[in-house]
Formats: C-alpha cells, structure tokens, sequence
C-alpha cells in the first residue's frame, strides 16, 4: 500500500503507512502474502509430468521414482517444502508449442498443463508465446542454442610437403645441391692423381647425398675420398634437418586436428551452403515468432527447416551421408546428453541466441510464489 494522504495536522503529505488504520490494511496484506510465500504442503500431493528425458528426468523403479538434473531438484523441494512429489510418465513426445493465444488444444507437455491434469513441468524454455499455456518457475540455467553437424574426417595426402614452407624446401634443395658440388669437386681434385681409380659421376653424389638427407646414411666405397669437411658439413645438415622436420611435424600435427567449418552462422548457412537445418517439433526452432525460423523459413531455396516429431528421427536424418547434409539445431544442454545418438555430431559456428530454461507451472497456482522460493 503505497502512496502519500494530507495530513491535517502536519498540513502536508505523508506516507499512507504512516496512518495507524492503514498501516494495520498493510500489515495484514503483508501477512496474508508471507504465508502464500511459506506455504506448509503437509505432504499434499504435486503432479509433475514429463516424459523420459536421459539426465534430466529419468525414471526407473516401474516408473515410480526419478532421478536426473531436474528430478533431483523437485525431490529437493518436496523435502523442503513438505510435500509428496507425484511423478507421472507422459506419453507425450515434446514439451509442445503454442501458436496463438486462444490456442485451447495444444499437444505436448503444455496441454496437460493447460487441461489441468498437473501441477508442473520439470524442464520447459521460457518463450513468451508459451505464457499462454503456462508460468515460469524462477530460472535454472541458461541455455545457448546451435547448430550441429556429423563429424567428418579428410585426410590430407599433402601433409609433408606443408611441414616446412616452399622457402625452406627451397632451401633445403640449394644447400643439397650445394653440398653435392662440393663434394664431387673435392673427391675429383683428390683422385686426379690416381688414374686407376674408379671415379663417380656428379648425380652419384646427389642421390647418395639425398640418401643422407632421408637418413639411409651408407656411404657407398665409390664415394671414398670426398674431403672430411663435406662429410662433416653434410653430417651436421641432416641432422639439424632431422631435429626440426621432427618437431615441427609434432607441431603441424596438432594443429592440423581442428574442424573446418562449413558456415559460421545463419547467413552464411543459407547463401554458401546446401544444409538443412532439422530441429524437434516444440522446440525453439519451430516457434513461429523466433528468428531463425522466420529467416529460415523465408529462404530463396524452400524447405531448408524440417521439423520432426523425435530426437532419434532428427539424428537418423542428420547422421546420413547419401541423401543431402543436414545440421541440428538445438539447446547444449541436450547436445551434451545426446551427442553420440547414431553418429558423433559437433558443434558448428557460433551461438545463435540464449534463452533461460526453468519449471513450467499450471496458471494461477496459488502456491506458485512457494516453489519460486523454495
């Protein structure tokens, strides 16, 4: 009860509160909400549906007990809160959207909600068009939404010759030659007085050289002669060649092992590319007011966004290597406990958006402020 009221014998405003009568309104406002908010459920019974969701609602025991991020939570609360946790399995396969707001036959998770046949939903994205149908619990955490592909692997055929760069080669292939003249000329001045000696040819030395070079270090006895200076210079190039193209391709090596996106957002994905986006019927995706499906929907090329009923359907279409490329679009939060479903998928270009996720709560609970607080 704010406000102010003239006060007669202060000849001024002052604060509503300030007047006993009043005060005493306050005070019991205040008391009859305070009890909403401390609520004793002296174990009444609270309907939570869901259906099987792998680490966040689980259940087991013949479908009487759950466990899971979110079962755990609402087992937290009815110890806190004092009362019977009552989980029901749904055969629903979706949290369920709503298209408008005098939409009375929603399918999903939504519709038992709206029908009254429970008291919450454990795990529910807090878009406005779903406000309809349900509230929201105070947030739980939030969720990044992307995009996903099937993890292909391309092997590079070229990988040795990008170790060292075209000038190192460059060089490499100098200081062989190099090497290789020297030490035909030091072999030919040291033999020109042993005419009987069988003397080697100039590509002798380069391909006995370039044998040193790839580490076969047999001299052969046709070499013989060639100054120590040239052996000991040769010696000391490969071994120096050895230590670098050794660790430098330790380095290549792990640099190598990285994704080469396709695209790197929404633009990029409808102009460069041929993917089609495949999301789960309800979710952030399919909502007609989100803006990815309006662009996505909007396209040049048609039916870039495909939605499906199930998340084994969904992955069955992205896993496919014959039948066009597919990308998922989904929370990380699931990504995270269904990343291995059929083929391993990875995350592609940045976060398109992040929404909270929280609890969905049928209308006008009059206990609703209680669970909030709990």
């Amino acid at each position: 009860m704010n406000g102010v009221i003239w006060s007669k014998t202060q000849k001024t405003f002052v604060p509503i509160s300030s007047v006993p009568m009043f005060a005493m309104i306050q005070q019991e406002r205040l008391k009859q909400s305070r009890a909403l908010e401390i609520h004793n459920f002296q174990l009444q019974n609270l309907t939570v549906t869901s259906f099987q969701e792998s680490h966040f609602f689980e259940f087991y025991d013949n479908d009487t007990k759950v466990t899971g991020l979110c079962g755990q939570l609402w087992i937290l609360l009815s110890e806190k809160l004092n009362f019977t946790l009552q989980a029901v399995k749904s055969n629903e396969i979706s949290v369920g959207v709503v298209r408008n707001q005098n939409d009375l036959h929603i399918a999903g998770l939504l519709g038992t909600l709206l029908r009254n046949e429970t008291i919450a939903i454990p795990k529910v994205e807090m878009h406005d068009v779903r406000l309809a149908a349900t509230d929201f619990t105070i947030p739980l955490w939030m969720n990044s939404q992307r995009s996903y592909i099937r993890h292909e692997v391309i092997h590079d055929s070229t990988w040795m010759a990008e170790v060292f760069s075209w000038k190192i080669w460059c060089f490499i292939l100098v200081m062989h030659l190099l090497i290789s003249v020297c030490s035909f000329w030091s072999q030919t001045v040291h033999l020109r007085i042993k005419n009987n000696c069988r003397r080697s040819t100039f590509s002798d030395h380069i391909f006995y050289n370039f044998g040193m070079i790839c580490n076969q270090n047999q001299i052969p006895n046709i070499l013989n002669g060639r100054s120590r200076i040239i052996e000991l210079s040769l010696g000391l190039f490969c071994s120096i060649l050895y230590m670098s193209y050794g660790a430098l391709l330790f380095v290549y090596i792990a640099k190598r092992i990285n994704i080469i996106a396709p695209f790197y957002d929404l633009t990029s994905l409808l102009t460069n590319t041929e993917y089609k986006i495949v999301s789960l019927e309800g979710s952030t995706a399919d909502l007609a007011n989100a803006d990815i499906s309006i662009r996505v929907r909007t396209a040049e090329c048609p039916r870039r966004l495909i939605i499906v009923p199930t998340v084994e359907k969904m992955f069955e279409l992205a896993c496919m290597k014959d039948n066009g490329k597919y990308t998922i679009f989904q929370g990380e939060d699931d990504y995270k406990v269904r990343s291995q479903i059929g083929c391993h998928m990875i995350p592609v270009g940045k976060s398109y958006y992040r929404i909270w996720v929280a609890s969905g709560i049928v209308k006008n609970f009059k206990y609703k402020r209680t669970i909030d607080l709990g």
